[in-house]
């Protein structure tokens, strides 16, 4: 079960990084920075992020 809330928090967060970019959850949510930073390490996030717009 722990794989899809990775999969449902990345999604979330990958979507504030592209579409909300004014939104600065980085700096108020010290947790979810980290949770974002190491899910952006693996392979399987990697390789299916969109490019930057």
């Amino acid at each position: 079960m722990k794989l899809f809330a990775d999969i449902a928090a990345g999604y979330a967060l990958s979507y504030l990084d592209q579409v909300l970019r004014e939104i600065d959850w980085r700096t108020a949510y010290q947790n979810l920075k980290r949770l974002a930073d190491r899910l952006s390490q693996r392979d399987s996030f990697r390789k299916t992020l969109p490019p930057m717009a």
